[in-house]
């Protein structure tokens, strides 16, 4: 039988159409269809792709794809029914194509793109993530401010314990706010025990490496809450005294956080493989969030 064990719990049939969007996904289920059962060697020849990255989406795509007992790969049921969905629509009229405004204003709004290496690569990830976190922290000691969730505020005098301490919430919190509302949104959730009993039959090992890509994207998404603290040090470096005007600093930050909840959206859309409405509602869950806890925080005047 598969090779591929220790996958999250079934999905829906619409989880897996959104599973098959990436082009590498879909060309091999679409190839496995086609020639019936294939070995390897020849799919990767088919598709011209490198044997990581195959058996990095084959093992995605558990649930479409097995092997037979000659290490063959064929598709399942859900395979079966998925190929000929996606054969379907390849016969049928196509749909009318997005102008090419809209495809820009998509690809800037909702970057998935921005997200698909660090979870196509193991380094990739192990490298992004740090890197973003320290240009993030770098920014905001440099400009004197500290990161609390998706707030950006003052820190003056700077208490680097205090910094560190707010930096360490808004990554805990970050994973799971998201992680939470993800599930909660997905429509998965059924009970409190139905949840356990999926968190315990999965890898402790996939669990681990799915949540350090998902914190890798966190940190990604997170970089716009380094503008103002940037512009902090241009303004002190250049003595303009541009951020004293509280009107252009409320904008600033505003613009900012709207940023990173459209980056937010589409990591966890790329991560939990859910529609953009869906990953709106949980980027926005965590932004409300975070207001309400930053203003339960802050000492009343």
């Amino acid at each position: 039988m598969s090779d591929f064990e220790g996958q999250p719990s079934k999905m829906s049939d619409e989880e897996l159409l959104w599973l098959v969007r990436h082009k590498v996904r879909k060309a091999i289920i679409l190839a496995v269809g086609e020639e019936g059962r294939i070995g390897a060697t020849a799919l990767k020849q088919k598709l011209g792709i490198s044997t990581g990255s195959l058996y990095y989406n084959l093992r995605q795509m558990s649930q479409l794809i097995t092997q037979d007992d000659k290490k063959n790969y064929i598709l399942t049921e859900d395979g079966l029914r998925i190929y000929r969905t996606l054969t379907a629509k390849n016969d049928s009229e196509a749909a009318p194509k997005l102008s090419k405004t809209a495809e820009l204003l998509s690809s800037v709004f909702f970057p998935m793109w921005l997200f698909s290496p660090i979870y196509e690569s193991k380094v990739v990830a192990s490298v992004l993530g740090p890197l973003s976190l320290f240009v993030l922290v770098f920014v905001a000691l440099a400009g004197r401010h500290e990161l609390f969730m998706l707030n950006i505020r003052p820190a003056v005098p700077l208490n680097h314990f205090s910094f560190a301490l707010s930096l360490g919430f808004t990554y805990l919190s970050g994973f799971l706010v998201l992680t939470f509302f993800s599930y909660l949104f997905s429509g998965r959730f059924r009970s409190a025990s139905s949840a356990l009993k999926q968190l315990q039959n999965s890898r402790l090992r996939t669990t681990l490496v799915e949540a350090g890509k998902l914190l890798s994207s966190f940190s990604v998404a997170l970089l716009p809450m380094g503008l103002v603290p940037g512009l902090s040090v241009v303004d002190r470096v250049l003595q303009t005294s541009l951020l004293s005007n509280i009107f252009l600093r409320d904008t600033l930050i505003v613009l900012s956080q709207t940023m990173s909840i459209f980056l937010i959206s589409a990591a966890v859309a790329y991560a939990k493989k859910m529609r953009w409405q869906t990953s709106m509602g949980v980027a926005l869950a965590y932004f409300y969030l975070s207001n309400l806890v930053n203003y339960v925080s802050l000492p009343q005047v």
